[in-house]
């Protein structure tokens, strides 16, 4: 039995490690005829923060705001998106950035947001940074990466951060 990858799921936090994420994706993508989905969350407001900002700006003004956050999210990324193919496609005019086939942005948590989405696309394989802070939090390996890692049932590619 083989072990075709169709779907690759790509989350990325819109730092400037998400288009070396980006391109790792992309460059399994290519190895393996698969298509990206790429994923962003926005994290969400924690309910003590939330109530006060509701009461402050009203409940429709507040979720306008977080629809605004989300549009912007897909705007960054679609930047972002544009700036790597032309870097990529100075060297290769086959860049690539054709296989990403759609880009999500759901508020929420990152871990649980990530594992519903594996579930959802039926993802065979999920890269992502590790954004860890060094030996002060956990050990080059971030939080996020790291539950992940304990939880995906699927391949993880973890991309390193430039700034170490």
């Amino acid at each position: 039995m083989s072990f075709k990858i169709k779907i690759i799921l790509c989350a990325i936090d819109l730092s400037e490690n998400s288009e070396l994420v980006l391109s790792a994706a992309i460059a399994e993508a290519r190895v393996h005829g698969a298509q990206i989905q790429l994923l962003h969350i926005i994290p969400s407001f924690d309910a003590a923060m939330a109530v006060p900002i509701v009461s402050f700006m009203g409940e429709d003004r507040f979720l306008e705001l977080i629809k605004e956050k989300k549009g912007e999210a897909v705007t960054a990324i679609r930047k972002r998106i544009d700036k790597l193919n032309k870097e990529m496609q100075e060297n290769d005019p086959k860049s690539g950035t054709e296989r990403i086939k759609d880009i999500h942005v759901y508020e929420g948590d990152a871990v649980i947001e990530i594992l519903n989405m594996i579930d959802k696309l039926e993802a065979d394989m999920l890269v992502m940074g590790s954004h860890g802070k060094g030996i002060t939090e956990h050990t080059f390996v971030g939080s996020v990466a790291r539950k992940v890692l304990k939880r995906a049932n699927i391949p993880v590619l973890l991309v390193p951060s430039l700034a170490r």
